[in-house]
């Protein structure tokens, strides 16, 4: 194959495949983990299955819970069939979410042989071709470091001598787990009511301003016509 044939074969690389990288010799991970912590707090209207309605400061609120997930109620750990309407339920919800960074490198050198729309053409001391493209897979501009100096893959030209490290972003992966860890309480009964107080009965009493002198006198009309009577009793015989 000619020296043209195999610079058109690399230019057709990098037109049919525009993500791709060169030859990999070294990659770099870094890792970066947040966490977020939220509450939940509301009280249970309805369960259906794994299904619970919370009544939450904001209104009614619905939950999906995973199979087997349990509740700590006084204590001991409880499943979701044994939620009742009325119980207050608050939970602690932590999401910890974790980025990987992968950066991969490759220590090279050689001449540009060709500049294309989507990346170059590389000749090493061997005349072998390699081709780089101007983006890595994550969109971000591949470029090699020289004397220190980052110098972008875009910015060369036919005839430029590269000897450095070429360096290429691959695509951020995440991944997240979230933990809940939600307590139940029963319902707090409402209060007994209060006893009601029964006020004692008092003896109606007579106006200070009675006297007993009607009841003697009606007495003594009595007595008389008591006698009386006898009298005339006794004189009839």
């Amino acid at each position: 194959m000619s020296f043209q044939s195999r610079i058109a074969v690399c230019l057709a690389a990098l037109a049919l495949a525009p993500g791709a990288l060169a030859q990999q010799t070294g990659t770099t991970t870094t890792e970066s983990i947040a966490v977020k912590t939220q509450n939940k707090s509301g009280v249970v209207e309805t369960v259906a299955g794994n299904k619970v309605v919370l009544r939450e400061a904001d209104g009614l609120h619905e939950y999906n819970l995973p199979d087997g997930f349990k509740f700590q109620l006084d204590g001991q750990p409880v499943g979701v069939d044994q939620l009742k309407t009325g119980m207050t339920v608050n939970a602690a919800i932590t999401d910890k979410v974790t980025t990987r960074k992968v950066t991969v490198t490759r220590i090279d050198s050689g001449t540009v042989a060709q500049v294309a729309p989507g990346g170059i053409v590389l000749k090493d001391k061997n005349n072998d071709l390699k081709s780089y493209n101007f983006k890595d897979p994550a969109g971000n501009d591949i470029y090699f470091v020289r004397d220190g100096k980052e110098v972008p893959l875009r910015n060369v030209k036919v005839g430029d001598r590269l000897s450095g490290t070429f360096v290429s972003t691959l695509p951020e992966q995440q991944s997240s787990q979230r933990t809940v860890v939600a307590k139940a309480t029963e319902p707090t009964p409402p209060p007994e009511p209060a006893p009601t107080a029964v006020a004692a009965a008092t003896p109606r009493r007579l106006p200070k301003t009675a006297s007993p002198l009607p009841l003697v006198g009606l007495l003594s009309l009595a007595a008389a016509a008591a006698a009386l009577g006898f009298r005339m009793a006794r004189l009839s015989r």
